[in-house]
């Protein structure tokens, strides 16, 4: 029967011992060395080997509880946990339970036992009490607000942080539950979501509500609850976590009636709102903001982006660019002014203007308030003035240059009439030289009376502010010139080519139309080439901007306009040595098409020809 003990006890991997109290003896086990990580021949059977093993400071524990097995004659067990020093230096603990069963009348012969590892269980245990005290200095001393809720809502433990907040003791809160400390327009939310939880929908909620303190007033609490169940999965407890941010609501609150005052002033001033939230990636326009384009705000969604999309191309990229520069902190401000496509799709230019309220916990951007302002009006009388200015200013140019001929020009011949008036009236000249000065007089006269002419020209085309334009034909004018020409292409044997369409009309000043074409076919058939056949080329031009002319192309001599380009229609300005050129045809022709608005364009490449176009519209 004794065996058959000894192999359970083997069996239940525990270690059995068997000792003669009176005598140096013991029977170990093998189970019970092995325990200790010693083979069977490495510890010999006597009472000394198990006073080695034992931890010191457990001894008398152990001496202890065996006194009283033996006091009692046995009647009290012995039965205790205590340490061994294992092979390899580390402790195991072990559970030792004996008894005497022989003796000598109170004194105990032999006694029996067995050793059963329970060094898992002892490090569990031990670090279930780190754990559990732990969380008790977790839950006590928290900074924040934590209590154990029953299911039914009574507060079962709190901690000092919720008392302080609530200005109860924590006697007084565990008389009460939640529902008695909620206020009363926030309970209802918080009920369901408990129930809920109990229902095994949610694991967890977190709500906003408000508490009511002791003495009457409110706070604003962020509340997260977590339910606790038993193995068998039923309701325990609720662990509660409660956040004071009754401050950060009453930042809120004065946030938001500054910003209903800040959309109130800038709708009313005509601008409209933005708000982009960086955190969640939501953008929000103001009805005024969209009002401004022509949009409701049924046609605009808070997905960031629509508003970019329809930003004019030319002005996109800086507008992308400017506000990332300002949310990445590359600039401290946030202005730029674009043009965005209305629903009637014209553009309106817009002064879009932004600034930082909130800060991530990293310091970055997490919301821009910015306004949209419609200054479509002020650009236009931008650009009304500088259209003015640029008007006033080549008119001021004219002048000054209209300033210097008069001058230059009268002068010269005033010079001249006074050189010939002094020489006449010397006693010394002879009636022959007066004779001869009398004929240069009369070319003086003529010369003067020529410039006088051609400045009256000039005067009348740049201060004509209203001329008469009417619809005319383009081909039939060049036609007319031609025939006016007729007898010098003629004579110089030179093949006109006109290539204007016979249906093109458009609105000009006749007087000028015929004036500028003249000019153009003349100065061709003047400058034509000395060595090849002579052709002219007439052509209709309309550009993308829907800007509309003509060409007059030819093949003659050319001008070098590196040389002679910025003086090319000056006034009284020839190149080519030509005995009728004047220098006036250009410089006329210049100054009518300007006058409607025109420009006038050249190519040339000497030997080769040269190509004038002009711009009617």
């Amino acid at each position: 029967m004794e065996n058959i003990y000894k192999i359970i006890l083997e069996e239940a991997l525990a270690g059995y011992w068997d000792c003669y109290l009176q005598e140096n003896k013991v029977f170990l086990s093998t189970a019970f060395k092995a325990m200790f990580g010693y083979q069977d021949h490495e510890l010999p059977n006597i009472t000394d080997t198990w006073a080695k093993l034992i931890v010191a400071e457990d001894v008398p524990r152990m001496d202890a509880c065996l006194k009283e097995h033996y006091d009692s004659h046995g009647e009290k067990p012995f039965n205790v946990d205590v340490r061994y020093t294992h092979k390899n230096g580390s402790i195991v603990w072990i559970n030792t339970t004996g008894r005497v069963i022989e003796w000598q009348g109170d004194l105990p012969i032999r006694m029996v036992g067995c050793h059963i590892d329970i060094t898992a269980k002892k490090n569990a245990e031990q670090t279930l009490e780190i754990s559990e005290e732990t969380f008790r200095n977790a839950f006590e001393y928290s900074p924040i607000g934590m209590v154990l809720v029953s299911t039914a809502g009574k507060f079962l433990k709190v901690n000092k942080s919720i008392c302080e907040m609530l200005g109860y003791t924590a006697e007084e809160l565990m008389t009460k539950t939640f529902q008695e400390v909620t206020h009363a327009d926030d309970l209802e939310a918080d009920l369901a979501l408990l129930q809920k939880t109990l229902n095994k929908e949610i694991d967890t909620y977190h709500m906003e509500k408000r508490y009511v303190k002791k003495d009457g007033g409110n706070i604003w609490i962020l509340l997260n609850v977590a339910l606790v169940r038993d193995k068998a999965g039923e309701p325990l407890y609720f662990v509660s976590q409660i956040k004071d941010i009754t401050e950060r609501k009453q930042a809120e609150a004065l946030l938001k009636e500054s910003e209903r005052r800040w959309i109130f002033a800038s709708e009313g001033s005509g601008g409209g709102i933005w708000d982009f939230d960086l955190r969640n990636n939501t953008i929000f326009h103001s009805k005024q903001c969209l009002s401004t384009i022509g949009l409701e705000e049924h046609d605009f969604s808070s997905v960031p982006g629509q508003w970019t999309s329809r930003v004019h191309p030319d002005d996109r990229e800086k507008y992308v660019a400017d506000v990332r520069a300002y949310i990445n902190g590359l600039t401290d401000s946030y202005t730029n002014q674009h043009r965005v496509l209305c629903k009637d799709g014209s553009y309106k230019w817009i002064l879009d203007k932004g600034k930082v309220i909130e800060y991530d916990e990293n310091n970055k951007p997490a919301r821009i308030i910015g306004t949209h302002i419609d200054i479509t009006e002020q650009k236009q009388q931008e650009q009304h003035l500088r259209e003015t200015l640029d008007v006033i200013s080549k008119q001021n140019s004219r002048l000054l240059n209209f300033a210097y001929i008069v001058s230059h020009n009268l002068r010269t011949h005033a010079s001249n009439f006074k050189m010939i008036m002094d020489v006449l009236a010397d006693p010394l000249t002879s009636d022959e030289e007066k004779q001869e000065l009398s004929g240069h007089l009369a070319n003086v006269s003529e010369q003067l009376n020529d410039t006088i002419t051609n400045l009256n020209e000039v005067v009348s085309i740049q201060t004509n502010l209203d001329i008469q334009t009417t619809e005319l034909n383009l081909r039939s004018y060049f036609n007319r010139a031609i025939e006016l020409l007729d007898g010098d292409i003629a004579q110089s044997d030179i093949s006109i080519d006109n290539l204007i369409p016979a249906d093109r009309t458009l609105s000009y000043s006749p007087a000028y139309l015929e004036s500028i074409i003249l000019n153009l076919i003349s100065n061709a058939i003047k400058y034509r080439s000395a060595t090849a056949p002579s052709k002219i080329t007439l052509t209709h031009f309309k550009d993308a901007d829907g800007r509309e002319g003509f060409t007059v192309a030819d093949n003659g001599i050319g001008i070098d306009l590196n040389k002679h380009g910025n003086e090319l229609f000056g006034m009284y300005k020839t190149f080519n040595g030509n005995r009728d050129a004047k220098g006036m045809g250009l410089f006329i022709t210049k100054n009518q098409v300007e006058a409607l608005g025109g420009k006038i364009e050249v190519e040339s490449q000497v030997g080769k020809g040269t190509t004038f176009k002009v711009y009617l519209t």
